[in-house]
């Protein structure tokens, strides 16, 4: 175990603040899961001390429920399966609490019309919210005159239409946070961030699964002199027109990230060391010397290291920049092959 400052604690729970930190949908589920927990145990104690023993029932097992769901999201990490079960629940809170504790079960309702929209898919979070409505507006004692039945249907559509909206907009800055935080700028290959990442969960799976990998590091052959003799804006264009052609010759599942100026990593996942080296020379003769960009041709040197057992990704790309150096050393342009 690692050290927090002085406190030494287990590895699982530095898993969770981990994925806590980085997961927005799993801090929602075990955040909304705690406070809820925490809440509505107060309710079954206060009802339990009344003497309220159907009451204080219900409250107990919706406080089982959210805590099952949550040890499930900690255990698995499935945070879609997770937060929907967490809305499904929620709406059937809901509608048992309206039964066995008559009006208050609504005013629980707006707060489980909202937080759909952060459990769950916003096309989930409308057809839980609707049957919610379509089940609470029916019973009798709940909403006393039709202009109550009327307000209350009218609220729960616009809180549902509000929440589709934010939920929306919440996904699409999301997801281009995410491509701000994984992609080159420039060339819109992964950034060093995308790559360790991948690299990471390539030796995981190598130790886990025995899934073989290679990896080709890439460096532009005298790509100073490019932006000593014609800028910097056309350096950058001959980055862009070399990003292209490599991802018009690798699958789609390979991986592929700008390491830094003009050096590149190609990651190909299931190719064993042999069939990668094969790949990287068919790379290097479609490729090298023949994209022409506004300073000229752009030839590389490569260097080439099929994935270890029991390497880390450090090793791994360390194996690759030593190749790739020796093919420097060789005179450039041309592929060399870790040991």
């Amino acid at each position: 175990m690692k050290r927090w400052g002085r406190i030494k604690y287990p590895a699982w729970l530095r898993a969770v603040v981990a994925q806590f930190d980085r997961d927005f949908q799993y801090a929602i589920i075990l955040s909304f899961g705690m406070l809820a927990a925490v809440t509505i145990s107060g309710f079954a104690l206060y009802r339990a001390a009344t003497g309220f023993w159907v009451g204080a029932m219900v409250n107990a097992l919706i406080v089982l429920a959210v805590s099952l769901i949550m040890i499930y999201t900690v255990r698995t990490g499935d945070t879609r399966r997770s937060g929907f079960m967490f809305a499904v629940f929620n709406v059937t809170a809901v509608v048992a609490s309206s039964l066995v504790f008559d009006r208050t079960g609504i005013l629980w309702g707006f707060l489980g019309l909202w937080i759909n929209f952060l459990l769950t898919h916003r096309r989930n979070a409308v057809v839980l919210n609707l049957i919610m409505v379509s089940l609470l507006v029916p019973m009798t004692g709940l909403l006393e005159s039709a202009v109550e039945i009327l307000t209350y249907i009218i609220t729960a559509l616009l809180i549902t239409a509000f929440g589709f909206i934010f939920s929306q907009r919440l996904a699409t800055q999301q997801r281009l946070l995410e491509q701000m935080a994984s992609l080159d700028p420039l060339t819109g290959a992964g950034n060093r961030r995308a790559m360790k990442e991948d690299l990471v969960q390539a030796t995981a799976l190598s130790g886990d699964q025995d899934q073989s990998a290679t990896l080709i590091l890439i460096d532009l052959d005298d790509f100073k002199q490019v932006n000593d003799r014609h800028g910097h804006d056309t350096g950058d264009q001959a980055l862009i027109e070399f990003t292209k052609a490599v991802r018009s010759n690798i699958r789609a599942e390979d991986g592929f990230y700008r390491f830094g100026g003009e050096e590149f990593v190609i990651m190909l996942p299931n190719v064993e060391n042999e069939i990668g080296k094969n790949i990287a020379g068919k790379l290097h003769e479609s490729i090298s010397g023949k994209v022409m960009s506004p300073a000229g041709a752009i030839r590389f040197s490569a260097g080439v290291a099929g994935l270890r057992p029991g390497e880390n990704w450090e090793q791994w790309l360390g194996r690759a920049d030593k190749a790739m150096y020796a093919a420097k050393q060789a005179g450039r342009n041309q592929v060399r092959y870790g040991n």
